[in-house]
């Protein structure tokens, strides 16, 4: 048969854009998956990160100052936060393909607003949808009558909202951890505080989910009552060595030595082998923390999927 450059040509250029298509579409795709050690890409337990100002936006994903994490686990469709816009978290879980109607439950770690606003648009678009809160005056004080339906401007009174004040297994494998912060919540000079108001500590609540190897992975929103804190009281509760820890660290305001030595506290003596920070870590203790985890510090941010055992 004779040489057909023409045919040569046409065969090469074909290879190219398919190629092309096949990297566009990559880079086109909002998710960036990390697999923890022991995980199989098939496993059906991951977690996405949908909502944060920490990574970058890929696929149509939009970065903005809040968090918020999907996650599914055994079969359920878990979301953690919501971040501080409906019409953002909407974006994001669609471009991720999920839809959020089909949450089975979610976790507000705390009433921060760059926490709540998507969990409202969660419950608008999904009204019979359990969400666990913290016990929490400033989140009202659950429905006093017998209508759980959620209405309008009463998500915290008449939703089907329930208040966690202790660490409860919620389902198999699902635990929420309940803390409060030293650092930060609310002043009341009630009696007998007229003279010396007294603190009233932010509570919150994070996710620890047990992988298929006995571990537990933790996930929080902001850290408030301090990461070290919140690893302690998984730990105490499940009684079970933590693979991984993810979400806000709330460390900007730290010096370098404070950081270090909270990362070498996390990996050394509370044996979490896998970090990734995010959210309102700040970026000088991020990589204050890569400088301790090295290759177990894990990427995140907006858009990573994140597979465990």
């Amino acid at each position: 048969m004779p040489f057909n450059l023409k045919r040569l040509s046409l065969v090469f250029m074909l290879i190219f854009l398919f190629a092309a298509g096949v990297l566009a579409q990559q880079g086109n795709s909002p998710l960036h998956t990390v697999m923890l050690n022991g995980a199989d890409r098939n496993s059906g337990n991951y977690m996405i990160n949908l909502y944060d100002n920490i990574g970058e936006e890929r696929g149509g994903m939009i970065s903005d100052w809040g968090f918020s994490m999907f996650v599914r686990y055994n079969g359920q469709n878990i979301l953690f936060d919501g971040g501080a816009s409906a019409q953002i978290l909407h974006n994001n879980a669609e471009k991720a393909g999920i839809n959020l109607k089909d949450i089975d439950f979610a976790i507000l770690s705390h009433h921060h607003g760059d926490h709540t606003v998507g969990i409202h648009h969660l419950v608008e678009v999904n009204p019979d949808v359990t969400v666990y809160v913290p016990k929490d005056g400033m989140l009202g004080y659950g429905d006093t009558g017998d209508n759980k339906k959620y209405r309008k401007g009463y998500l915290y009174q008449q939703g089907n909202i329930v208040f966690i004040d202790k660490a409860v297994k919620i389902i198999d494998g699902v635990n929420l951890i309940f803390t409060t912060s030293s650092h930060t919540g609310s002043f009341s000079k009630y009696p007998p505080h007229e003279d010396d108001p007294a603190l009233i500590p932010l509570p919150e609540l994070s996710l620890a989910l047990a992988t298929g190897r006995g571990e537990y992975v933790i996930i929080s929103g902001c850290s408030h009552s301090g990461i070290e804190e919140i690893t302690k009281a998984a730990k105490d509760f499940v009684h079970s060595d933590i693979l991984f820890v993810t979400g806000g660290c709330h460390l900007g305001a730290y010096d370098d030595n404070y950081i270090i030595k909270l990362a070498e506290n996390m990996k050394n003596n509370l044996g979490v082998i896998y970090l990734g920070a995010s959210h309102c870590t700040g970026n000088k203790a991020i990589n204050l923390i890569k400088s301790i985890y090295g290759r177990n510090y894990i990427e995140g941010g907006l858009g990573t999927k994140i597979i465990f055992p």
